[in-house]
């Protein structure tokens, strides 16, 4: 999960770096792109509550606090 969670902030890193290129290089579609880096933000943060579920369902079966990497 903390593996899967490394990938989909390289991923958002990505989309955001693309996007404010975007941003410069065309004016009239700013809002759309703005809204474009919100639901990929949106779904970095998933990935993060995704790990932190995670993390909780092995600290109930095994008492055992696991640190994110």
């Amino acid at each position: 999960m903390i593996r899967a969670d490394d990938e989909v902030d390289r991923l958002f890193e990505t989309v955001r770096d693309e996007l404010a290129d975007g941003i410069s290089a065309d004016r009239t579609g700013r809002q759309d792109i703005m809204d474009e880096l919100m639901i990929a933000k949106y779904y970095e943060r998933m990935a993060d509550h995704a790990v932190n579920v995670a993390q909780w369902a092995i600290y109930a079966a095994t008492g055992e606090h696991t640190a994110q990497e």
